[in-house]
């Protein structure tokens, strides 16, 4: 049980808190919130074409609302690995094997044989 909770909190991790989706090239910000770079990027266009006139834009989080004086976005590594992980573990779950596994014999391989198979 304890190696499902695990896995669910990585799964959480990976997840942007603007778009919902895996993160696609995360980045930190200096107040050490995580998002996609184009989450972020969106966000601050979307906040700058709504103050526009209004004077000189501040950059911020969205989640804590920090001010930031310049747009400094740096690759979050750790993160980018962390979602390559929830994404194969993802994987690897989903998947459901479609035929039997072969069995090995001393002689080689040898297929499994379905009851269908041995009424013919």
């Amino acid at each position: 049980m304890e190696g499902k909770g695990l896995v669910a909190e990585l799964q959480r991790a990976a997840i942007c808190p603007a778009c919902r989706g895996h993160f696609k090239d995360p980045v930190i910000l200096d107040c050490d919130h995580s998002y996609c770079r184009a989450c972020i990027t969106r966000h601050w266009e979307a906040a700058a074409a709504a103050a526009a006139g209004k004077g000189p834009q501040a950059l911020s989080c969205p989640q804590c609302k920090a001010v930031f004086e310049r747009k400094n976005l740096r690759t979050n590594v750790k993160l980018a690995v962390e979602v390559k992980i929830t994404q194969h573990l993802n994987a690897k779950t989903a998947q459901v094997p479609l035929v039997p596994k072969s069995r090995r014999r001393r002689g080689g391989w040898k297929p499994v044989v379905s009851i269908q198979e041995k009424k013919v």
